[in-house]
């Protein structure tokens, strides 16, 4: 009855994001201070604000002055020293998203240092600017201050998609960045419709993920997890163990059935197909896929009306017990005390 009177509507897309930031820190360092060789599978923002850096990334050395940053990808190689006889100070965030059309335009870039005077460069400023603020304030324990801290960080996912794809304009779409779209595509189809039979063939065109903006705890990068330390009845440690490594034998194997399916019919080896798709989205399809499934999950279980067990058919998982020991391996918790803290 409402549409009848209805003279024009306008809508936002449904969104639906997970994402994380981790050890940002402001510091000031000695010229003498030097940083080990390493790596981590988050994507790192260094902003340099003065004195001057350098950083070895892959091999290649690069000089930072101020007001120039680094974009490093998942699992890049890199080790980072002051330069010259002053004081060095730098702004540094970690952070996960799995928004695919942002990870494809992180993951594009070979050159990793952006200049002050660049594009990319003064589009971000502006946010890196309200996140150093919210550091150097000590900012994070109050709702509010974690609300400002999130609406920086969403800023500053604008201007990398916006500056980045601004800079891909006009560049021919790769063969690669198709395949790894496909892919990701059929994932998610698995996911949202596990008992149905899916593979690239059957999507045509892929489709895009659609994105948002729910915060979360935990990592989307990891296959392995947090391992859980659970007995039941009296079941020996022994036994214990052997049954988790069962769990965990079995959701491997599930895991690698599902991207075979999704993989099938396009004509490269397993390998090759995640070598593509890790060069495009700085992760594997596996990676991938558990991120989805957690995503899922944490959704699910928000709904107050669908029990654990339901959750845990709709995700496509025969056994509660099982679906309770992936969720933990996933998160530190069960799926129960995760819905405790929402007073579910």
């Amino acid at each position: 009855m409402a549409r009848e009177h209805q003279v024009t509507e306008y809508m936002l897309p449904n969104m639906d994001s997970t994402f994380k930031l981790f050890a940002a820190h402001l510091r000031t360092v000695t010229p003498e201070w030097s940083y080990p060789r390493h790596s981590h599978p988050l994507f790192e923002v260094n902003l340099l604000l003065a004195g001057s850096q350098e950083m070895i990334v892959g091999g290649k050395r690069y000089v930072q002055q101020p007001g120039d940053f680094l974009l490093l990808r998942p699992e890049d190689m890199h080790e980072s020293r002051a330069l010259g006889t002053e004081s060095m100070t730098y702004y540094c965030l970690h952070f996960n998203v799995d928004e695919p059309v942002l990870r494809e335009l992180l993951c594009r870039g070979e050159n990793p240092l952006y200049t002050a005077d660049g594009p990319l460069a003064q589009i971000i400023r502006p946010s890196l600017d309200k996140l150093i603020a919210l550091t150097s304030d000590g900012s994070g324990t109050k709702v509010a201050d974690k609300m400002r801290t999130m609406a920086a960080l969403f800023e500053l996912f604008a201007g990398l998609s916006e500056g980045l794809a601004e800079q891909e304009a006009g560049a021919p779409s790769s063969r690669m960045n198709r395949i790894a779209a496909e892919i990701a595509a059929a994932l998610e189809r698995s996911v949202e419709e596990p008992g149905a039979a899916w593979n690239v063939s059957t999507l045509g065109n892929a489709s895009t993920i659609s994105s948002s903006s729910r915060n979360s705890s935990s990592s989307i990068t990891g296959e392995k997890g947090i391992s859980s330390n659970v007995s039941r009845g009296s079941v020996s440690r022994d036994e214990g163990s052997s049954g988790r490594r069962s769990v965990d034998v079995l959701d491997a194997d599930r895991s690698r059935e599902t991207v075979a399916a999704v993989t099938a019919g396009l004509g490269y080896s397993a390998s090759s197909c995640n070598r593509i798709f890790r060069s495009v989205y700085g992760m594997s399809p596996r990676q991938y896929l558990s991120a989805l499934k957690l995503k899922k999950a944490k959704l699910l279980l928000l709904e107050p009306e669908l029990s654990v067990e339901a959750v845990s058919i709709r995700l496509g998982y025969k056994d509660i017990a099982h679906f309770s020991r992936q969720f933990k391996r996933w998160t530190g918790e069960s799926p129960g005390k995760f819905r405790a803290r929402f007073h579910i």
